[in-house]
């Protein structure tokens, strides 16, 4: 174990200490056996494991209170395989590491596999067999594997549920993967992994059947109800069906008004359509939802009601300092004050609504009463423009827009990475390829996303020793379906 541990894991540990409070003369306390996982997790510095397992060890022994300096847990060490076990299963060598368990188990009578232990070494075995059913198209084998380990259905890993149900659909399973789509829908409450699903269900499913799980996902997920009715309307747009909801199918004419844009035809695209790389499956992570922005705090400071909205500007800012996006809006509405003019652009972002934030942006640029004003504006601009997929118009706004050196870096990162993709779907590799890198230099951070999508553009060019060196760096950060998946690739 390390001689000191880090700040942060002291802290965690000492608070969650405190919490459990002192339980006097333990009447019964965790083996040698029992404090093993609990001397990997603080010698890997994993806080977050740390914690849950002196949960666990609480739960499991009452009486016992874990000393206050958890270096003194550190007594014997216990057998010297432990970490050899744990990295052979990282590394996939699950037969290795079930041996060397029997072997420790023989040489320390004392001791045992830890629950955490045994639980890992299933679920990533049983994750590794239904990879390699899936990319078999063994659907029967692939299905056998779900139903005997539930863990690998959890939200966290929801790409294995996708699969399940296109396993099932091979099979002309219809109603069993619209079986797990809805279940799906109803456990998770992550927007994108709701957005995805309602994506990959609208394939097989009826209208009211997508309006459904619609209906489902907006119930799980309720910060994203304008998302994901967006979706839903884009989704039956595909199919020449009216909107159910009407918003988030229209685009900015730089030059005019809001317009309506052109319906994708039977099949296609629309902004937050999943990526579906050449060569391999859907399980690209999606663009995430943008991170919530409020105004610098030196642009907002009241200057009285608004002269047409039925709120002042104080209230206006409150409800949006406490992330009452509606409030806002409605506060704002028919305002003819700049700055709440502005603070209504923020909210209307905030809320995915896109198009009234480009509206609201381009008054503030315009009016603005001060460059503060202006230069956020013009991000908020760009960035409602850019949650639109405007990518070539905000190009050329961002062009002369008056923004500091991080708005610029941020805008343009995402210009490049939207571009990068479209030239991926367009398959101009060597252009896409051009684009990311691009945007690694541009941002200095490798995103993972990216980094897959460029590995898969090399191998479409032939170039599959570059393309395996990206997947086997990507694989040895972290290990996932997605490295697996393309570590297969023939």
């Amino acid at each position: 174990m390390p001689a000191d541990l880090t700040p942060g894991l002291r802290v965690a540990a000492l608070a969650l200490i405190l919490s459990l409070g002192a339980a006097g003369a333990a009447a019964q306390e965790p083996s040698e056996s029992d404090l093993q996982a609990l001397r990997f997790y603080l010698e890997q510095d994993n806080e977050e494991a740390v914690t849950s397992e002196l949960r666990r060890l609480q739960r499991a022994f009452p009486d016992w209170t874990p000393p206050e300096d958890l270096e003194d847990l550190s007594g014997p060490a216990g057998p010297d395989s432990i970490d050899r076990i744990y990295a052979l299963i990282a590394d996939g060598d699950y037969e290795g590491a079930r041996q060397l368990i029997d072997e420790t188990d023989r040489a320390f009578p004392d001791w045992s596999p830890p629950a955490d232990m045994l639980t890992l070494l299933r679920v990533s075995e049983a994750q590794s067999e239904f990879d390699a059913a899936v990319a078999a198209d063994q659907a029967e084998t692939a299905i056998g594997i779900a139903r005997g380990v539930p863990a690998l259905l959890s939200c966290e890993r929801a790409n294995n549920a996708w699969e399940l149900a296109r396993m099932h659909l091979s099979l002309g399973e219809t109603e069993r993967a619209l079986s797990i789509y809805r279940s799906v829908l109803r456990t998770c409450t992550a927007p994108d992994i709701l957005v995805a699903t309602l994506e990959k269900a609208e394939a097989v499913a009826t209208l009211s059947e997508l309006a459904e799980f619609s209906d489902i996902a907006q119930a799980q997920a309720p910060e994203a109800t304008a998302r994901l009715r967006r979706t839903e309307d884009r989704l039956r747009a595909g199919r020449q069906a009216e909107p159910r909801w009407g918003n988030g199918e229209r685009r900015i004419d730089l030059d005019g008004e809001a317009t309506e844009a052109q319906r994708p035809t039977a099949g296609g695209t629309g902004p937050e359509t999943s990526l579906r790389p050449v060569d391999r499956p859907d399980t690209l992570q999606r663009r995430p939802a943008p991170a919530r922005r409020t105004p610098a705090p030196e642009t907002t400071a009241a200057t009285g009601a608004s002269r047409a909205g039925s709120g002042s500007l104080t209230g206006i800012e409150a409800a949006a300092e406490r992330g009452d996006w509606t409030q806002c809006l409605a506060l704002s509405a028919g305002s003819s004050n700049i700055r709440v003019i502005y603070q209504r652009g923020w909210c209307a972002y905030n809320a995915d609504r896109p198009m009234e934030a480009v509206a609201a942006f381009r008054q503030a640029v315009e009016r603005a009463p001060s460059a503060e004003v202006r230069t956020d504006a013009s991000f908020g601009l760009l960035l409602a423009m850019l949650q639109l997929d405007m990518t070539e118009q905000a190009a050329r706004v961002a062009a002369s827009a008056p923004l500091r050196q991080a708005q610029r870096i941020e805008i343009e990162g995402q210009i490049l990475n939207q571009r990068g993709v479209r030239a991926y779907q367009r398959r101009d590799f060597a252009r896409a390829i051009a684009f990311f890198e691009e945007h690694e230099r541009l941002t200095g951070v490798t995103r993972r996303d990216l980094a897959l999508l460029k590995g898969y553009a090399l191998l479409n060019l032939g170039e599959r020793s570059a393309a395996r060196e990206i997947f086997l760096d990507l694989h040895s950060q972290l290990a996932t379906p997605e490295t697996r998946r393309a570590l297969s690739v023939p």
